[in-house]
């Protein structure tokens, strides 16, 4: 849906990695986890802007029998199961699943006794007519049609999602241990050259970025430009190989620009087309 008109909301804006033409990394650590206003729901942030209402970048914890109540999602959520199973109308969604709510799509999630953790992206969507129907990719069903990087390499890719209209791509991809780790391949699309920007969360296992190791769960993003370039060309998996979640193509101006919701930094304002 598009229109002319928008409607503002006032927030006092929170700063986090908020450069998008920055490197930018963070390693987890548990005890940095921030409660949220739902009972039993903390989050440890990666990257925002905004506070309650905030394009972000973020792990969510739900304690045991949370919930959270029914909201709908004015710029999209993008999200990675991590532990546990996550709950809501359309499913019970175990560890292992990608999981993207379109705009104005709708939920009430919960978790059970098992609890759950996901890694969770928030207004950085961009409303191009994919409608309302959530998408749910179960990470090890894509292994198996997963390919090599470049037909030779060990780095099996799985592709989650894209947008030609954006230029955002989402991708899996496993890594052997100690092995480097190759930007997308240059098809003479900016997204696929990594000159769109990279996002890199670790699922399992480890990464390497000058010299500094970045474990389970740790976030890295490369901001738009020529790749492979310091300190992306360093990257390479730890001893014990890596499973990584890749977003590329959704830093440049054109898709930052096409998102859903816009923040005004001078005004501290959300715009919603």
């Amino acid at each position: 849906r598009h229109s002319s008109s928008r409607s503002i909301i006032l927030l006092s804006i929170m700063k986090i990695h908020a450069n998008f033409n920055l490197f930018a990394a963070t390693k987890f650590d548990s005890s940095q986890y921030i409660a949220s206003p739902s009972y039993g729901v903390n989050r440890f942030l990666l990257d925002r802007v905004g506070e309650e209402k905030a394009r972000a970048t973020t792990i969510v914890e739900y304690k045991p029998n949370s919930k959270f109540p029914q909201h709908t999602h004015i710029g999209g959520e993008e999200f990675l199961v991590l532990k546990g199973t996550f709950k809501d109308q359309f499913g019970a969604f175990a560890a292992g699943t990608y999981v993207r709510n379109p705009i104005d799509s709708v939920h009430e999630p919960w978790v059970d006794d098992d609890g759950c953790t996901i890694f969770v992206k928030l207004l950085q969507m961009a409303d191009t007519g994919e409608g309302i129907t959530p998408l749910h990719v179960d990470l090890e069903q894509a292994k198996k049609t997963a390919t090599q990087h470049d037909g030779t390499s060990s780095t099996l890719i799985a592709k989650l999602y894209s947008n030609a209209a954006t230029g955002e791509c989402v991708e899996m991809c496993w890594l052997e241990p100690n092995q480097a780790f190759p930007p997308q391949l240059d098809d003479d699309d900016v997204a696929n050259s990594g000159k769109g920007g990279e996002e890199l969360f670790i699922v399992q296992g480890s990464l390497t970025c000058q010299a500094e190791s970045y474990g389970e769960w740790g976030w890295l993003r490369f901001p738009p430009g020529s790749q492979p370039v310091e300190p992306r060309a360093t990257l390479q998996a730890g001893p014990q190989g890596a499973q990584v979640y890749r977003k590329t193509g959704h830093l440049t101006p054109k898709a930052l620009s096409m998102e859903k919701i816009q923040i005004d930094f001078e005004t501290e304002a959300l715009k919603q087309s």
